[in-house]
């Protein structure tokens, strides 16, 4: 009878070590998974911000292509001939204007 209370507290023993060795196996393979899920998040993220970076860079050199435009000198002069009506020295300037009714 002893032997059989012996062999009982053994069987717990290695029963609570295999129960003990199984939530540490979990609990690092639940820190994993965590770390995995975090991990493809984040690269996610990255992907989509990579992406508005680039959309914003193509914007950017668009603008800079426009204020080229807008700041070279035949636009500079088309502007003050068209909106301010400036001539060059030695110009004359012929209005045509409609016929009154």
């Amino acid at each position: 009878m002893a032997r059989e209370e012996g062999r009982k507290s053994k069987k717990v023993r290695l029963d609570l070590g295999r129960v003990l060795l199984l939530v540490l196996a979990l609990w690092v393979a639940l820190g994993f998974a965590r770390n995995a899920v975090a991990n493809y998040k984040l690269r996610r993220e990255i992907e989509s911000l990579n992406r508005r970076i680039a959309v914003l860079e193509m914007r950017k050199e668009d603008l800079e292509r426009e204020i080229e435009e807008w700041l070279s000198p035949e636009n500079v002069e088309k502007i003050a001939r068209e909106q301010l009506g400036l001539v060059k020295p030695g110009e004359v300037v012929y209005r045509l204007s409609e016929p009154a009714d």
